[in-house]
């Protein structure tokens, strides 16, 4: 063959073989057989991620980077998306927007939806939740004094993320309570309770609450409170209704939900705080160590402790029904909003079972609730801290 022959003949197979390489394929369904999915927050030196595990396999599915040292993690309403907020030790406070894979059915892959770059200081939920505003999604970007509420749609990955802008009184940390009579806006720096409307335009009332900082709102009365530096401010239909002092010699930062009641809660006390809000009376409750984590599933309490032990406890009175040892002792962790290290408890009632991150171990604890021991360690890697399990 001659060589002028042999080049055209080369190039055409050359240009036929490129042509097959990119021919069309069939779909196939990505679909995973989970029952539930846990997400966990991996915060290793220089880099993050969030890493999906489907369940009760424990397989892990994904693993997604989000800008390093995140804060938060939590979950919309309907369990479709996981917002990521990133510390604030950076002029990058990116807010990341991870959708779940939970689809009508099936669970799909987990993605990055979004990444948005919208304002700092990102205070996004409370635990595993995302805070909410008339039935909308709300974020509140502390160090600009405002807030973005917005659909969940605004979060799907084929749209613009689209949000009504409610400008704050000043840069604060902020929190949020509805109420009958309108909503309650805390703010810590201030000392203050302030009661706007139910869109937080028009105010109505200011309510004196040096370094205010854990809340909450009971149904059948009415009334909401307040976890003041000294005492916890009850209030009812926008007026004063008690102030109740502390019963030990340490504060509440948060509120656990429990059966008609809630437990008071701080980094690093010895006591549980059971507030009843009919009777309105604070009554200390002794742990036999100190608190590192805590969690409700409204039936039961969850409480990690630093030398390692998970105790179960029943949500009315607050009793210990169960301790179970799930890791060695913690080391000293003293986290601030530069990102995450602590641990984190994750609930599955339906099941009996309730997860626990062991960041300095690099694993997720299982543990069976009615049977008081861990089933089984899943193996993340890093340094897993905030948890969100979103079920079907």
């Amino acid at each position: 063959m001659k060589a002028w022959l042999k080049a055209v003949s080369g190039f055409t197979l050359a240009l036929l073989s490129v042509a097959l390489a990119h021919t069309a394929v069939s779909e196939k369904e990505e679909a995973y057989g989970a029952e539930a999915r846990l997400f966990a927050l991996d915060n290793q030196t220089g880099q993050s991620h969030v890493v999906a595990l489907d369940l009760p396999g424990g397989r892990v599915v994904a693993r997604l980077s989000v800008p390093p040292r995140g804060i938060s993690l939590v979950a919309t309403p309907s369990g479709r998306y996981l917002l990521v907020s990133r510390g604030r030790d950076t002029d990058r406070q990116w807010l990341t927007v991870v959708w779940t894979g939970k689809e009508e059915g099936r669970w799909s892959r987990p993605v990055v939806a979004k990444s948005l770059l919208l304002g700092r200081g990102w205070n996004i939920g409370h635990g595993a939740e995302a805070y909410t505003l008339g039935g909308r999604l709300l974020a509140f970007a502390e160090r600009d004094a405002v807030a973005f509420r917005f659909s969940e749609e605004a979060l799907a990955p084929e749209g613009a993320f689209q949000a009504e802008l409610l400008r704050l009184p000043n840069p604060d940390h902020y929190h949020v309570v509805e109420a009958p009579e309108g909503a309650y806006l805390t703010l810590l720096a201030r000392g203050q309770v302030v009661l706007f409307d139910r869109d937080l335009k028009e105010e109505k009332a200011r309510f004196a609450c040096p370094v205010e900082h854990g809340e909450a709102f009971h149904e059948e009365t009415g009334r909401s409170v307040f976890a003041c530096a000294r005492d916890v401010l009850v209030l009812e239909g926008g007026k004063e209704r008690a102030r109740l002092p502390y019963p030990v010699s340490e504060r509440i930062g948060a509120f656990l939900k429990g059966k008609g009641v809630f437990f008071g809660y701080s980094d690093r006390v010895t006591h549980l705080q059971r507030l009843d809000p009919v009777a309105l009376r604070l009554t200390p409750i002794p742990l036999g160590g100190v608190f590192l984590r805590g969690k409700s599933d409204g039936e039961r309490l969850y409480v990690l402790l630093s030398d390692g032990r998970l105790q179960v406890r029943e949500a009315r009175e607050g009793g210990l029904l169960k301790e179970v040892r799930v890791s060695r002792p913690f080391p000293e962790m003293d986290e601030d909003t530069g990102g995450a290290i602590l641990p984190d408890l994750a609930p599955w009632p339906e099941r009996g079972l309730v997860y626990a991150s062991l960041p300095h171990m690099g694993l997720v604890a299982e543990v069976d609730v009615e049977r008081g021991r861990v089933v089984r360690y899943l193996r993340v890697g890093g340094s897993p801290t905030r948890l969100v399990l979103v079920r079907p």
